[in-house]
C-alpha cells in the first residue's frame, strides 16, 4: 500500500457547522477508498491506499459536491515516502506508520 497525507482546511468562514460538515464529507470519502487510515488531527489524515493523489483529490471534491459544496477549502493530497520522519506521535500511530511503510 501507498501512504498519503490528506490536509483539509475548510474555507467555511465563521460558520463552524459548515466546516464540520465539510470535514465529515472528506472523512466519509476516506472510508470509501482507504484500506486503512489514521486521523492526525482536525485537518490531517494519513491514508493507506494504492489510489493516486490525483484520483483521491477528485474523489474528495466529488464527495463535497454531493453535499452541496462548490468549494473545497484547502485540500492537499500528497504521497509519503518510506523515508518519512515524525516526532511526538502517539505510540499506536508510530506502530501503524511502521506497518504501513514496511
Amino acid at each position: 500500500m501507498t501512504l498519503s497525507i490528506v490536509i483539509h482546511r475548510p474555507d467555511a468562514g465563521p460558520d463552524a457547522d459548515e466546516a464540520s460538515t465539510m470535514r465529515a464529507a472528506v472523512r466519509d470519502a476516506v472510508w470509501e477508498i482507504a484500506d486503512a487510515h489514521w486521523t492526525l488531527g482536525e485537518d490531517a489524515i494519513l491514508v493507506s491506499t494504492d489510489l493516486s493523489p490525483d484520483y483521491m483529490l477528485s474523489h474528495f471534491r466529488r464527495a463535497l459536491a454531493r453535499r452541496g459544496f462548490d468549494r473545497t477549502g484547502l485540500l492537499l493530497v500528497t504521497g509519503v515516502g518510506p523515508r518519512a520522519a515524525w516526532s511526538e506521535l502517539p505510540v499506536e500511530a508510530e506502530g501503524w506508520l511502521r506497518d504501513v511503510l514496511a
